[in-house]
């Protein structure tokens, strides 16, 4: 008998590769035992993405810090778990589209009628286009924020060499994959409402500062004078990133789409 997934000769009495751990399976498939390999991988307590997710809030160090350190089998590697993050955001966008084109407009925060100003209805078609930029286009933006955050917090963490760059885009990864899983999912239960995605998506901003503040603080071992002033240089360089891209994105938009065209009255 030979492994299926590496071919390893194997003994009769095995339930498992010893060379690559691939389980020995000797019955054909049946749909009580795809039910019972699905509710296994994914239900079931124990398994790696419910052990990731639940540490991830409580000690980031361990999971990060592990797989950076060698550990492999405890946690849902950072690829799989972005690649989820990817799925959750591709389930949003298409619920989003298909069923609540409008739950991202926010159009309660405007005047109507003719009270409202050019200006301020410049900004509101403004937002209106950027915000289907972001859906179309959101597992690109979740691709290009990663080597981004990782450049940044390299940057924060210049005087510690702890960690070097590829080490700093693991830990991002795993820390805005998680962030993404979590808004999604409060997206896709309040999108029936403008209102509560809104102010969902206002206390996100404070929840991903604060999500990665907490990471950081873990793994670096730092004090609280340490945490805050790591923090406000962290705002600093994402504020000033964060403006050029929007100056970038802007310029972009006016010169290669006909995005203002259309607002134009």
């Amino acid at each position: 008998m030979e492994c299926k997934n590496c071919h390893t000769n194997l003994r009769t009495d095995f339930s498992y590769c010893p060379d690559c751990g691939a389980k020995v399976i000797r019955n054909r498939l049946t749909v009580k035992n795809l039910w019972y390999d699905a509710t296994e991988r994914f239900f079931n307590i124990d398994n790696t993405f419910l052990i990731t997710f639940k540490h991830l809030f409580t000690k980031p160090d361990e999971v990060i810090g592990g797989y950076i350190n060698g550990v492999r089998k405890k946690y849902l590697n950072p690829i799989s778990y972005f690649t989820i993050a990817i799925t959750l955001g591709g389930l949003f966008a298409y619920v989003y589209s298909e069923f609540f084109p409008n739950a991202l407009d926010f159009d309660f925060l405007y005047k109507s009628g003719d009270s409202i100003t050019e200006a301020e209805k410049l900004g509101q078609d403004f937002q209106k286009q950027w915000n289907a930029y972001l859906i179309k286009y959101q597992s690109l933006f979740y691709m290009a924020m990663l080597p981004f955050l990782a450049l940044l917090s390299r940057l924060v963490f210049l005087n510690k060499k702890q960690f070097n760059i590829s080490e700093h885009f693991v830990i991002n990864i795993y820390a805005y994959s998680h962030l993404t899983i979590i808004i999604n999912i409060a997206y896709l239960l309040t999108i029936w409402n403008s209102k509560i995605i809104y102010y969902v998506s206002m206390g996100n901003m404070i929840f991903q500062i604060g999500f990665f503040t907490w990471v950081f603080y873990k793994l670096f071992n730092l004090t609280i004078k340490q945490t805050v002033l790591k923090l406000l240089l962290f705002l600093v360089l994402f504020a000033a990133i964060f403006f050029i891209f929007m100056i970038i994105a802007t310029v972009y938009i006016a010169l290669f789409t006909d995005t203002f065209q259309k607002m134009a009255p």
